[in-house]
Order: structure tokens, then sequence, then C-alpha cells
């Protein structure tokens, strides 16, 4: 083989290493281009300047009792005309299914009978009411026209000015945690034996409350009995099944029981209205698989109220915790830079939100809830730093500022970024930032419980997998803000359905209706029982998960039914609402100082791609071209490598050189007087013979030449020529003299 030529190799070499960093600065400059660095966050306009730059509509933008949504409204009017204004109100869902400006009319009192009079009577569409919450619908033409005229905001000014109004807001949507097909839910928690043994539910009235029960009548006498009753309160998704699917897991555990559906838009006035009648139903048991985002998440809030007043009616409400563990975000207000803005992490000021299609983003700190004075602000931004959307009401402790801002925006896919700025604070404060419909950068699950899931009154409920008893990773962990234990107890998720198929009902949605079936069979076997003796006998009997002990994930355990009574046939519990007790609800077990957390990782989600699709299509031709130029140097390379390899084996090795030993001198020898001989030696004969056949040999032959027999000749040693010792065989020095022999 030909020696391999050393420039060539040099010259490859050379090239292997420039495709390789060539293959690298295409893929991270590309990869920065598909996900930029975060841009710098520069504090937005604030209102007040918005004031001075919209002249025509300083009244209204420094209007306190007002929501920031409707004055972005009027902003992108004065902006972009009446295309802009509703293109925004469409983002940041304003509209009502019938196209009209959805608002909700906070007062100051429960009474607001005369309110809804005046409303009615000038031609406001009065959509719910209930105590000191009223949604309205006001028509687009009105603030159309208003637009038009000196005073465009004159609709939203209005409504302020009315009497007994300290709040216009947008109202705040609760949102769903989560034929003839058999949930796996029934067996795991063993409500089929009791069905054989003939505790089914019967005689328990059970109240669905949801947000949605499209296509339940063609489940009617096979996913669901024979017949329900059911109402619908403020502006209802027609489309919505999400109802129908929790009123199929409460009828495989509870089979007899009879159901009551409450279809409600998720705002607090409707939801109102929904109790209401189902407790005028005389319901025993009231299912609720939604929940806010926003509250504080210790007992007090607006709804947490209404379901303590429930359970002192003597009936179980059953809630889900919600689905908000890795969308859920918890921190002490930080701002190293000075700049006003929250830093979620060293030197970031930006939180992704990873979404599909949509966010609902609440801002909660803490603070006073009827009076709250520390004010920040939210924001939403897109990857390149451009503003789409902000929450900014006033919070000055005065009468109905609440320390929360909120705002829903389609996003299409993208992700986008929640920004925090301190408006006007004294101190820091603890920051709690909830989202629906996304997963946030840096997810807390410990306090990301949902209300009204932190009610006293409630008996709440986390997810585990059906399959293997895991606590599901989006399933809202507790405590309570106060420190109360939450969820108190989990149940199957995932299970088949009618409505979502094999598939699976996923989420604490599909985990709480199991808990209230499994109510009704309890309650049916000890009908003397009362609401908190039926939530004590599930507790009791729940299967222990986790550490041992009641945690902030499981509660008491994985619901689990224990063997039912030896009576077959119990007596039925009355059809009329439990007899309120004179004290108030009973905590559901005695809370716990220090519930022990969930311990299990959650990963940071990978940002996804942008909603075209043209994202990923563009960083996997970027990971090909640069993988194939990796992969061409990395080659090149190895050649060379083999190259110098073959080489060194070509090439020849010298001899090994011998280091003489060192030269010691001796002291010159004294050579003894020869003895002459007596008589000199003859000569050496000039022929020999072979012993063997006696023919004439060469004296210094060692072979025959005639028989080819080896002749033995003696062997004279090797003597020095300069001193006489004798030497060994091949020497090149004498060991006496030292001299070269």
């Amino acid at each position: 083989m030909k020696t391999i030529d050393r420039r060539l190799l040099i010259v490859l070499l050379i090239l292997g290493v420039l495709l390789i960093v060539v293959a690298g600065v295409i893929y991270f400059t590309g990869g920065r281009e598909q996900t930029p660095m975060m841009p710098e966050i520069t504090p937005p306009a604030s209102l007040e300047e918005l004031a001075q730059q919209y002249p025509e509509l300083s009244t209204v933008l420094d209007n306190p009792e007002l929501a920031s949504v409707y004055k972005d409204f009027l902003i992108a009017y004065q902006e972009g005309g009446e295309e802009a204004a509703l293109e925004l109100a469409r983002k940041r869902d304003m509209l009502t299914p019938d196209g009209d400006v959805a608002v909700t009319l906070v007062l100051d009192t429960d009474e607001h009978g005369p309110l809804v009079a005046q409303l009615e009577g000038v031609g406001v569409t009065v959509v719910s009411a209930y105590r000191d919450r009223v949604n309205v619908a006001v028509p687009l033409a009105l603030i159309e026209a208003q637009l038009e005229r000196d005073n465009p905001g004159a609709v939203f000014e209005h409504l302020t000015e009315l009497e007994h109004v300290i709040g216009v807001q947008l109202p705040a949507p609760r949102v769903n945690d989560g034929s003839g097909i058999k949930g796996e839910g029934v067996d795991v928690i063993g409500a089929g034996v009791w069905h054989q043994a003939g505790f089914t539910g019967a005689g328990l009235r059970i109240g669905v409350l949801d947000l949605g029960f499209a296509g339940y009548e063609a489940l009617l006498s096979t996913d669901l009995p024979d017949s329900v009753v059911m109402q619908t309160f403020g502006w209802h998704d027609s489309e919505e099944s999400h109802g129908t699917a929790c009123a199929e897991i409460v009828h495989e555990v509870a089979p007899e029981a009879a159901l009551f559906f409450a279809w409600y838009d998720g705002s607090d006035a409707a939801m109102g209205e929904a109790v209401d009648w189902l407790l005028a139903q005389g319901v025993h048991i009231i299912s609720h698989s939604a929940s806010g985002i926003s509250g504080p998440r210790n007992g007090t809030g607006w709804d947490a109220r209404l379901v303590d007043e429930v359970a002192r009616r003597g009936v179980l409400w059953v809630n889900s915790s919600g689905n908000k563990a890795l969308a859920h975000y918890r921190g002490v207000f930080t701002d190293e830079d000075g700049d006003g803005i929250h830093e979620f992490a060293p030197g970031e000021e930006m939180l992704a939100l990873y979404n599909k299609r949509f966010v609902l983003v609440a801002l909660n700190w803490d603070d006073d809830w009827e009076r709250a004075s520390q004010d920040y602000e939210l924001f939403l931004y897109d990857v390149n730093g451009n503003e789409l959307a902000s929450s900014q009401d006033t919070q000055s402790g005065e009468l109905g500022h609440e320390p929360v801002e909120w705002l829903r925006y389609e996003t299409g896919g993208a992700v986008v970024y929640a920004v925090v700025l301190a408006y006007q604070i004294d101190e820091p404060a603890i920051l709690d930032i909830f989202v629906n419909g996304a997963e946030v950068a840096y997810p807390s699950p410990a306090y990301s419980l949902c209300p009204p899931a932190d009610a006293v009154g409630s008996l709440t409920v986390g997810a585990a997998n059906w399959q293997d008893d895991s606590l599901a990773e989006y399933s809202s962990q507790g405590p309570s803000t106060d420190g109360r234990l939450k969820p108190e107890i989990s149940a199957p998720t995932g299970v088949s359905g009618a409505i979502y198929g094999a598939e699976g009902f996923h989420g604490t949605s599909a985990s709480c209706p199991h808990v209230a079936g499994a109510a009704a069979l309890v309650w049916q076997a000890y009908p003397d029982f009362s609401r908190q003796e039926v939530t004590d006998f599930l507790l009791t009997h729940a299967l222990d998960l986790g550490e041992p002990g009641p945690d902030t994930g499981y509660g008491y355990g994985r619901l689990q039914l224990p063997s039912p009574p030896d009576v077959a046939a119990a007596p039925h519990p009355t059809a009329t609402p439990m007899p309120e007790p004179v004290s108030g609800p009973t905590a559901t077990p005695a809370p716990l100082s220090t519930p022990t957390a969930v311990a299990y990782a959650t990963p940071i989600p990978p940002a996804p791609p942008s909603g075209d699709g043209s994202g990923l299509l563009a960083l996997t031709g970027l990971g090909i071209i640069s993988g194939g130029l990796c992969c061409l140097g990395g080659g090149l390379l190895l050649f060379v490598a083999m190259g110098i390899f073959i080489a060194r084996r070509q090439r020849p090795v010298p001899p090994p050189v011998v280091q003489p030993e060192p030269y010691v001198p001796e002291p010159p020898p004294v050579y003894p007087t020869p003895v002459p001989s007596p008589s000199p030696s003859p000569p050496p004969p000039s022929s020999a013979r072979c012993p063997a056949c006696g023919d004439d040999v060469r004296p210094d032959a060692r072979f025959c030449p005639t028989c080819g027999q080896t002749l033995q000749q003696e062997q004279q040693p090797q003597r020095c020529r300069h001193c006489g010792q004798e030497l060994r065989e091949g020497a090149r020095f004498c060991p006496k003299c030292g001299e070269t022999v």
C-alpha cells in the first residue's frame, strides 16, 4: 500500500473541523430565530398617560370602577376604528353568544331588584341576577352609536354611575376541570359490589352543576336515567357536553339516583341562580366539576361562602380540586434591577405560557379581598416583546377593589408571555398566576387549588389515574392558603365513557362525580347519616396512597368503598332537603397544620412551535442541514484518524539503539612471561578426512562433500587480542581490559 499523503490528511482535517463549526453556527443561530432571546421589557403606558394621549376618553379612562378591558376596547376604536375594536372584543372574549357586550355589575348590596328594574326600563338586557352580582348584555349597536359622539365612553360611564354599583367588570368565568360504555372507575372504587348488594342510590337526588349538557338526550335510558330534569342559567354554551360526561359517571356509580342538571355560564350570578334552583329541587348532593382561577383560596371567597351556605342546608357539595398543578406559578414579587417588573427567575421578566389556542390568565396576590390597596398590573406579550393585552384595574383600598388582574386572549397556539408590573405597592406580595388552556414555564403544584374547592363545606376531590393509582400530574394540590388540607380525597380519572369514548375522560372533572355517586350509595345504606357523617365514612375507608397519612395531592387517599352492609335493602332517605343545622359547616375533617406535600417533579414543558406549523418545519430543516454537515465533518475527521494510523504502521521501525556500558578505566595489565615451547608447533594440515567415508575435506568444512556427514570440529575459545582473556561468544568488548575485540 502506498503511503498516504501527509498534506492531504492536513487538508481533510481542517475541512472536517470547519464543517462541524458551520453546522453548529447554523443550528444555534437558526434555533434562536425560532425561539429568540427574550427582549427587554419597558413598562407600558399607564392609564393616566393614555388619558393624556386621548383626552376625549380621559373621564372614562380615569374611572376606577370600570374594568380596564372596556377601556382597551375604547382605545382600540380610537386607534383603528370599529374593525379594530371588534377584533379586540373577539380576542378578549367580551361578546355574548348573541354578539352583545357582556358586563357584570358588582353591587354594594344583595338587594338587586330595584337596579334590575331600572336597567330593563332603559332597554338593557338583564341575563342573570343573584344577590350582589348582575349580568347584563349591552347591545353593540348602542355602544357603536356612542362611539361616534363627543363622549365615546358614555355607555360604560353611565353603568358605573348607577346606584349601588361599585364595579363594572367582564364576567369572570369558571372553567371545566377536564355507547353504553362502562367506565373503569366503577370497579376500581368497589361500587359494583354495592350494586350487587342492592345499593344503587335509589331515593337520592343528585344535582349536577356544570357548564354544558349537550347531547344528553341521546344517552337517556342507556348511559343516563330514563329522564332527567334540566334548567339553564345565563349565557350557556349550547355545544358544551362536559356536564353530560360528568353525569354519565354519576349514573354509573349510582344508577338509580335521580339527576338534576343545572346548566350555567360559569359566572357568579348564574351560578347563584343555578344553586338556588337545585336546592329548590330537594337535592341531597351537588357535584360541581368546575372551578375559577381567582380568589383568596382560604374559604372566604364569594363562591366559597355560597358552598358553605349549601352545606348548612345539610347538602353535600362535592367539588373538583382543579387541573392547575402545571398551570400555576407562585412566588414573591422580586425586582432586582429596579424597573418595577417582576422577575420570575434571575434576569427573566417574562413567564412563558405554552398553549393550544387561547389563554385565560389570572394574577392574584395576598391582600384584602374587599379593599385591596397594593396595585399590580398584568400584561401579555408575544415572543418579540409586543404587548398583546393587559389588565390594569385600580386597587386603591376602596370597597370592591379585589387583588386580582385577569384577561383572556386568543393566541392561535403561539407561545405568549405573562408580565407583572408593580404599579403602586408598599411591600412585595406573594404572587399567584393561574392559567387555563396552557402550562407555565415554572409550575408550582403546591397551593394550586382552585375555588370553590377551598370552601370549608366542600368535599374536594383530586385525580388519580385509574390504571395504577398514580397522582395525575395536572391535579391541583393544596393546601388552602390558610393551611387546611385540600383536597380531602382523590378518585379515578381517565375513564371511558359515551361522550369522550375510549380515549378517556381526564381531569379532576372525572374524579369528582365518582365521589358524588359513591356518597349516594353510602347515604342509601345509612339513611340516618348527616352530610358530615357521609363525608367521614368516605374518608375513613379511602385507600391511603403516596406518603403514609393525608397529603396535599391524594388527601386521605383514593376513593375506596368497603364491603357493603349485610342488609340488602336499606330504607330510602326522603327526597326533601336535609334540615338546616343551627351551627355553620363543619370542617371535613379537622385541618392539618402542616399537610404533607406530594413529592414529584414537574418538568418544564418545551416551547411548542407557532400555530401554523411553519416554525416546526423550519426547525426540522435546520436540524437536517446542520446534522448532515456535522456528520460529514465527523466522517472526514474519522478518515484523517484512520489515515494517520495507517501511515504510522507503514513507517519503517529503526533498530533499537544499544547503549554501551560506561567505560571504567583499569590499571595496565601485567602480562606473564611466556614459556618457550621445546619445539615449534607443526603447521596445520593442508587437508582432513571425513570420519564416515574417508574422503578428503577442507580443513574448515562443516559437512562432507561426498556423504554429507557433519564433520565434528573442536571449537577453540575466542580470546582477547590485547590481554588474552577468554571471551563469550559474540562479545564486542573485553570484560577484563575493556578494549574492543
